[in-house]
């Protein structure tokens, strides 16, 4: 059999004679990112390969035109004799947005320590005459140990129930995370004093598998272990993010409680619940409301003794992030009628007309605002350009994160570049490239692709990604509003979430059509507010009320069946002229 030789490992691996170089590297263990699941469709699992592989097909050199020879797609390549692959390693990293600036709550959590009385002299069992619930048969056992110890005892207590015992005061933490489709971020908390003690931030190793929810979701329909493998990487992932944390001076053991906000199909991958009927009518999720998990039972990276929240979600596909970024903004106290919208791959929209009426639905956006189904793009990584405009004289003039040389584009970056594009001409209102624009305008456009630098390009195919995203936006905010009775005119505030959102340029989101363009009012960019909130129902329990509340009178509107959204979504198409 062939073997490989993975990122200069000393070990070569086998490989069955016609396997793609993708099923090989995930098979040992290794990770490329395949937003598409090896569809051929992303053009991301690029790997560089010296041996013996299959000629690329017609797909894999459209994705690779101007590429070295040794630079394959790991989906498309197919093993013939030894070879040796190196993977890239620039993708695992990413450039999170700052967490938002919320409520303040009172510090009243669920977890807390409390000092455990003195042992009387009686013949009835200590334990019960305690105050509170004992389930797990380790905590008899710490109990039968305090004869042995002469030093006070304190309880690890969750609502009415008795967790552990412990004979010091060693800190007793909390940890909030949001899973999102693309980023992981995580905030740690000492949940005695409410001080907040770190912060981590990592891409999603599940992007591996998929860019978005459906195409996860397919996954686990087709391996019959995918919700184990999705949910495997994503814990490891936690783990690594917490012991960054943590430090050399705090440890996992200390850790009793974790909440986690996320879509619906995140969270019930990180139950272990296998997310199908999420994808087939009538979109019936397994769980909505917030599910309390043993930390040792599910596999999470804190004390085995700890327990883990799941929080409320509102349907389908208007999840627990939104749920938490509604909490965090404190909805209740928006003036008029508000927008509240999560960009990401799956755009999440709720319009709140008062405390008691919130209407709220999803848009599948797709990667592309991401970086991903884009010719040169990428996500938010060093190298990445994050910004562009034309100088006077019509020249791109452009920033990358970390000011290093450009590497591709990522999502703010992309819409800067389309709207600059679009206000000057060289794209006409349908898309196409507009070669009568002017000579100092066209000069680095090249057949169908408009050259940023000398290796960073836009072409046709991607126009029309950014124009699928952002009429799907729009056409999701037209629609509520609609359903509503109302008129954008009737917008008093739009509040943009998310970690994507949070780098975006309001003026180009309206200038592309992503946002309304004749809106005139007020666009706040609050940042992870779904973070946010998981840490508000870490810090205080009345928190998590408040959001099993509010997802149950959120109205959620189905767009897929709406008569309104497929007229919008055609005719917002193209690019606003102006």
């Amino acid at each position: 059999m062939p073997t490989v030789c993975l990122n200069g490992c000393d070990l070569p691996v086998e490989a069955a004679q016609g396997e793609t170089l993708l099923s090989c590297i995930r098979r040992n263990g290794f990770k490329v990112e395949s937003t598409c699941d090896g569809q051929g469709v992303c053009g991301k699992c690029r790997v560089i390969v010296h041996g013996e592989l299959s000629p690329p097909d017609e797909v894999e050199l459209e994705h690779l035109s101007g590429q070295p020879g040794n630079i394959r797609l790991a989906c498309r390549a197919k093993v013939v004799g030894d070879l040796t692959v190196t993977l890239g390693e620039t993708w695992t990293q990413i450039h999170s947005a700052p967490e938002s600036k919320c409520r303040t709550v009172a510090l009243d959590s669920l977890l807390k320590r409390v000092t455990l009385p003195d042992e009387v002299e009686s013949q009835r069992p200590y334990a019960e005459t305690l105050p509170f619930k004992i389930s797990d048969p380790r905590v008899p056992a710490k109990i039968a140990a305090r004869g042995e110890n002469s030093n006070q005892a304190f309880g690890i207590v969750f609502g009415n129930e008795l967790l552990d015992i412990r004979f010091d005061r060693t800190p007793v933490l909390g940890a909030a995370v949001d899973i999102g489709t693309t980023s992981l971020s995580l905030n740690l908390f000492d949940l005695e004093s409410g001080e907040f003690l770190g912060s981590s931030s990592a891409l999603n190793p599940q992007t591996a598998y998929g860019g978005d929810v459906i195409t996860r979701i397919n996954y686990c329909r087709e391996k019959a272990e995918g919700v184990s493998i999705l949910r495997s990487v994503l814990i490891g992932q936690l783990e690594l993010m917490l012991d960054e944390v943590l430090g050399k001076d705090r440890n996992r053991d200390q850790v009793h409680l974790m909440s986690a906000a996320g879509n619906t199909t995140m969270l019930h991958i990180m139950a272990g619940v296998n997310p199908l009927s999420l994808a087939r009518a009538p979109f019936r999720p397994v769980f909505l409301k917030p599910v309390i998990l043993e930390a040792d039972r599910c596999g999470i990276p804190i004390s085995p003794l700890g327990r883990l929240i799941l929080l409320p979600g509102a349907s389908a596909y208007v999840g627990a992030d939104i749920v938490g970024g509604l909490t965090a903004i404190d909805y209740r106290t928006c003036s008029g009628c508000t927008l509240f919208i999560d960009i990401g791959t799956n755009g999440e929209i709720v319009l709140i007309e008062a405390p008691d009426r919130l209407l709220g639905t999803s848009c599948a956006m797709g990667p592309a605002l991401e970086g991903m189904n884009i010719s040169c793009g990428c996500r938010a990584v060093p190298g990445a350009v994050n910004s562009v405009t034309l100088d006077a004289g019509m020249l791109p003039r452009y920033t990358t994160i970390g000011d290093l040389p450009p590497i591709g584009i990522c999502g703010s970056g992309l819409v800067d570049l389309v709207a600059a594009l679009v206000t000057s001409g060289v794209i006409a209102s349908s898309g196409a490239f507009n070669p009568d624009c002017g000579r100092g305008l066209t000069e680095r456009l090249r057949g169908d692709r408009y050259y940023l630098t000398d290796n960073v390009f836009l072409n046709q195919r991607d126009i029309r990604q950014v124009q699928l995203a952002k009429s799907a936006a729009i056409s999701g905010i037209l629609t509520l509003l609609s359903e509503a009775g109302r008129s954008v005119a009737e917008l008093e505030h739009i509040i943009v979430a998310g970690s994507f959102g949070y780098h975006l340029n309001p003026e180009n989101l309206k200038r592309i059509g992503l946002l309304p363009e004749e809106y005139p009012g007020r666009i706040t960019f609050v940042g992870n507010s779904s973070l946010s909130g998981a840490s508000l129902a870490l810090i205080n329990q009345g928190i998590l009320r408040e959001m099993e509340h509010l997802a149950s009178i959120i109205q959620v509107q189905e767009l897929g069946s709406h008569p309104a959204f497929s007229k919008n979504f055609l005719s917002q198409l193209n690019f606003p002229n102006s």
